[in-house]
């Protein structure tokens, strides 16, 4: 394991981890949740930053990670197996990761890329009735449903997909408040929210696995 190796990615994963920081961070300090200055927003994001970095090069030098796949180390930590367990069954499949569902369906996640770019841009020229967008959700909803489960009945019982589901349609949601000019905040906070539940959720059903493999 090369602890330089880990450390070179980390590094390069760190600049968007300390983008989103920053801009989060500033959008709570303008909107007066944070009363920070512009130098202490960029200093509590540069120290979310480095909590990230060092837990990270920490537990990949730990568990001898060589896969810097985001997903992969993620669902590596809420893995109710020991060590060599995770390792054999997180590689033994390259089917089940949701990375490769994703590949697979590449095409159809660059159509629904497409069509909803299309949707927003006649928004802004056409001023089209927004009742689309209750279509526009159905749609985008059931190819990312879709693209993230695939078609195997063993991704159906991975609670990480729903996280990353819901992390790919709130990008969705928040590009077309931005392009819209529609107030974020409120969508942000109420997202954040929920996403914190799903965190809960997803923690529960692995403690529950955890549980049920430990009685077996």
């Amino acid at each position: 394991m090369n602890i330089n190796y880990i450390v070179k990615e980390e590094l390069l994963r760190s600049f968007p981890v300390l983008f989103f920081s920053f801009l989060i961070i500033g959008l709570l300090n303008r909107e007066g949740y944070i009363p920070l200055g512009m130098s202490g927003v960029f200093i509590l994001a540069l120290f979310f930053t480095a909590i990230h970095f060092s837990f990270m090069v920490w537990y990949r030098k730990k568990e001898q990670i060589d896969n810097n796949n985001i997903s992969f180390i993620i669902n590596h930590i809420l893995s109710s197996k020991s060590h060599d367990e995770k390792i054999t069954e997180l590689y033994k499949d390259e089917k089940t990761k949701i990375s490769s569902s994703i590949r697979e369906h590449m095409g159809l996640l660059i159509i629904t890329i497409l069509l909803y770019l299309a949707y927003l841009y006649a928004s802004l020229v056409y001023n089209i009735d927004q009742i689309f967008w209750f279509l526009v959700i159905l749609f985008t909803g059931s190819t990312l449903s879709k693209i993230t489960y695939g078609e195997r009945k063993a991704n159906q019982k991975d609670p990480m997909r729903l996280l990353v589901f819901y992390v790919i349609a709130c990008a969705f949601i928040f590009v077309r408040y931005l392009v819209l000019g529609y107030p974020i905040l409120p969508i942000l906070k109420g997202s954040i929210i929920l996403g914190i539940l799903l965190i809960f959720l997803v923690l529960g059903i692995k403690w529950s696995q955890r549980k049920q493999n430990s009685d077996n």
